[in-house]
Order: C-alpha cells, then structure tokens, then sequence
C-alpha cells in the first residue's frame, strides 16, 4: 500500500494525480491531515481535487485521547481547534527550535489512521519538487522509519516549481491563494517579509496566534 500524503498545496495536488495516473487505485491511499489552521482555500481546494478525481481522501485530525479521529470536508476544524488541544497538552506553542506540530499534528495522526485499518508497513509518497534539494536531502538522511519508506515521485520525474506551475495553468481548477501564503497561515517557520506582507491581508488569523503565544509562551 502506498500513502498519498496529500498536504493540500500544489505540488502534492499534482503529485496525487500523477499517483492516480500511474498506479492501480486500489494500492493508494490519499490521505489529508487537517489542523484546523490552514486556510479555508486550502480545504475547498483539497475538496476539489477529490471530487474531480475521485480520490477517496481520508480526512484526518490530531485530538486528544484517540490520538487521531476521521472527519470530512464538512466537519474538519477551521478555528485551529486541532492545534490548540496539542498547545494546551503540551504547555507551550510550537517554534524553530521544538518544531513539534508537524510530527503531532500530521505525521503521527496519519500513522494511527493507518495502523488502525491493520497495516504494518506502507510506503509514503511526498511532494517534495527537484528544485527542493534541501528538504529532500533532510528526509533522505533522517532517521530511518519503522513503518513506512519514503517514495518521493515528483523528485524522481525532475519536476521543478515551473512544472507544477504549467500543470495547473492547464488544469481548469487551481488552488485559490498565492504560493507565499503557504497552506497554514502565520506558519512560524516564514520569513518576516512573508509574515508581514500575511498580516495585512488577515489581521484576524493573527490574532490567534498571538493569544497562543501570550498564553503558552
């Protein structure tokens, strides 16, 4: 079985349809972790790519107790409730340095999924782009999982940014925000040109972040 780590960006989007393209249906499983703090266009878009494409994406939240719980375009978390149940168990907000939502929030809810539905070992495929030699080069030489392989398909075909740009200028649908965005607004990990530039758009978003810090710093 091979998981589709689907992040909701474009290049994962087109990633999972290359996946789609090129492997029996029944050997992929699409899957979509939600932290309840990616923007409402990040949602419609994954929504709509599964639609399309019929997908079957598997909706999947971090909660406390179950560790993980299912959930579907209609119920998903838009308030950031995910992510503000791991801050409040953990007493303090995410940052460079404890880079912790990832792992918690996504990677680990995701292997509870699929360890519940009776696998032991899976292969993971990952959006990572050729042009990302830095992220591909940290995941290659990490540690090594005890449940999965990393398959990095879009690497492996020498898809740059441009790539995926030309992909979705031919497609009929896109994702409906600008790439500097990202998917998780005010993600701790942007440069403060990008931070500033997304505060002016959304000074609402921001303020949920500063009452997490204020409160869990």
């Amino acid at each position: 079985m091979i998981q589709v780590s689907f992040s909701g960006g474009r290049s994962s989007a087109m990633m999972a349809k290359i996946m789609l393209d090129n492997y029996p249906k029944d050997e992929l499983l699409f899957t979509f972790a939600n932290t309840g703090k990616e923007l409402s266009e990040t949602l419609d878009f994954v929504n709509e790519c599964d639609k399309r494409w019929e997908l079957g994406v598997i909706w999947i939240e971090y909660c406390v107790g179950n560790k993980f719980k299912v959930v579907d375009y209609n119920s998903a978390s838009r308030s950031g409730e995910p992510f503000a149940a791991l801050i409040e168990k953990k007493k303090y907000a995410p940052n460079r340095v404890a880079r912790f939502c990832t792992a918690e929030l996504k990677i680990r809810p995701m292997k509870k999924y699929i360890l519940s539905l009776g696998y032991t070992h899976w292969d993971a495929a990952i959006g990572i782009r050729k042009d990302e030699p830095n992220r591909y080069h940290r995941m290659k030489s990490a540690k090594k999982r005890d449940r999965w392989e990393y398959l990095f398909p879009l690497w492996d075909m020498n898809i740059t940014k441009k790539e995926v740009e030309n992909f979705w200028n031919n497609q009929d649908f896109n994702l409906a925000i600008h790439s500097n965005l990202g998917n998780c607004d005010f993600c701790f990990m942007k440069g403060l040109g990008k931070k500033l530039s997304q505060a002016r758009l959304m000074p609402d978003k921001l303020q949920w972040w500063a009452a997490m810090y204020r409160d869990w710093e």
